[in-house]
């Protein structure tokens, strides 16, 4: 189930991958694998914001610019996270197969990657926004963190 929706998600996106031998990779690997990795980031993101950094350490980190900086490291490391087990997997299978890309074949790719790593960034980003309204209860300091509602 989580296979389909995160092939559905990037791929509504990003289109179908380029170049075509690489698309069950995409599928069977790549999408579902980073799409994971990247929810429980901003899971334990969201988490080590709200509970670790506001509930028990004694000087809370509660304002909306704190909360900014761990929403860009959200996005920077999905963005990471993205490119690298992409581009572990693709020469993964392009080793065992012994494929060869031609030139234009390698540049398309890159094109991709970079469009799926942005896509991955902007992803995490989003998780780590919706996960905040769902862990912001366990805060003490950090409940009206980066907005008062629903609270």
């Amino acid at each position: 189930m989580l296979q389909k929706l995160f092939t559905t998600l990037y791929q509504a996106v990003l289109g179908n991958p380029d170049p075509a031998s690489l698309i069950p990779v995409y599928r069977q690997s790549i999408f579902p694998g980073v799409g994971l990795y990247t929810f429980f980031l901003a899971l334990a993101l969201a988490l080590l914001f709200y509970v670790v950094l506001n509930r028990v350490l004694t000087t809370p980190y509660f304002k909306s610019s704190h909360w900014a900086v761990v929403l860009l490291l959200s996005a920077v490391l999905g963005a990471t996270i993205a490119w690298q087990k992409a581009a572990a997997d693709i020469n993964a299978q392009l080793a065992s197969t012994g494929q060869q890309l031609a030139v234009g074949e390698a540049a398309t790719l890159k094109r991709y990657l970079w469009g799926f790593t942005a896509t991955n960034a902007l992803v995490a980003a989003l998780f780590f926004v919706l996960l905040s309204f769902l862990v912001k209860s366990l805060s003490v300091s950090a409940r009206t963190t980066p907005v008062r509602w629903p609270n």
